[in-house]
């Protein structure tokens, strides 16, 4: 008696979203967190890198969904942001690895030509993205190009 019984049809509790975590991922939600992690890494994703992700994703998978799509960079953008650190790093690694079950070699071969178009897309060349690409050569076994002019 006098126990107080918590209503949760008007809890003032926010849902937490949910996202995938990378062992769970698609493959174009690993590509897609992949990409957001290179647009974030200078603080911001502009107008030109959101056009080399679509292009990247378009070539990748020519069946996607734009809707799915901008829905998985919007979650990526939420994870990324909310990581620092060796955190978000781990959690790249963790989204490469899973490219690298995800994706054929043909694929992956289409892909690292579209991160670095990525990374020079909006004519800068930050050290964060740099470090993510040798991340990515070393894991995926592929070369990054960038202009070293940028």
């Amino acid at each position: 008696m006098g126990e107080h019984v918590n209503m949760s049809w008007f809890s003032n509790k926010k849902k937490v979203p949910q996202f995938n975590h990378p062992e769970n991922m698609t493959p174009i939600e690993a590509v897609t967190h992949l990409c957001a992690s290179i647009q974030l890494a200078d603080g911001q994703a502009d107008y030109q890198e959101r056009e080399a992700w679509v292009n990247a994703v378009s070539e990748l998978f020519p069946e996607f969904s734009e809707e799915r799509a901008d829905r998985f960079l919007k979650e990526a953008q939420t994870v990324l942001t909310k990581k620092t650190g060796s955190d978000r790093m781990n959690y790249i690694l963790d989204v490469i690895n899973r490219i690298k079950v995800l994706l054929s070699d043909e694929q992956i071969n289409v892909l690292s030509p579209k991160l670095s178009e990525l990374i020079e897309a909006d004519g800068i060349v930050m050290t964060a993205e740099m470090e993510i690409a040798k991340l990515v050569e070393s894991q995926l076994g592929v070369s990054i190009s960038v202009d070293d002019d940028l």
